[in-house]
C-alpha cells in the first residue's frame, strides 16, 4: 500500500468530522468495502480515516467528544 493512500484516507476523515460525521460513518466500515482480501491493509486505511477524524476533532474543541461514534450534542463549529 502506498503512503500517499493512507494520507489521502487521513484527509478524508479530516474532511468528514468538519463535516459534522461521526466516528461511525468510517468509510471503510461500510459493507461495500467488504470483503477484506487484505486485513492489514484495510485496518491501515481504517485506522487513518479514524486518525484524520480525531485531529479535527480534537482541533476544534470536542475532545470530550463520545467514542462510541455518536455526535455530540453540541453544534460542531469548525474553528481552524
Amino acid at each position: 500500500m502506498m503512503f500517499e493512500n493512507l494520507l489521502a484516507m487521513q484527509e478524508r476523515g479530516v474532511r468528514d468530522r468538519a463535516r459534522g460525521r461521526s466516528l461511525a460513518d468510517n468509510p471503510m466500515s461500510k459493507p461495500d468495502v467488504l470483503p477484506i482480501t487484505d486485513f492489514q491493509e484495510w485496518y491501515a486505511m481504517f485506522d487513518a480515516w479514524r486518525f484524520g477524524w480525531s485531529i479535527e476533532d480534537a482541533m476544534a474543541g470536542h475532545i470530550d467528544a463520545p467514542r462510541h461514534g455518536r455526535a455530540s450534542p453540541r453544534a460542531y463549529t469548525r474553528t481552524v
